[in-house]
């Protein structure tokens, strides 16, 4: 688990927020989904 309450992500979502890498990492980690999928932009598909 990323540890990451819902205001947070919502923050990070919105772009109010930029997490630490090692965060970003465990984000993936617990979504199960590649690293590079949270860095593509709102105009590109992210595949889940």
């Amino acid at each position: 688990m990323a540890d990451v309450d819902r205001k947070t992500i919502n923050r990070i979502e919105n772009g109010m927020y930029s997490p630490h890498l090692d965060k970003v990492f465990q984000i993936a980690d617990a979504l199960a989904i590649p690293t590079r999928d949270l860095f593509k932009t709102s105009n590109t598909s992210i595949h889940r």
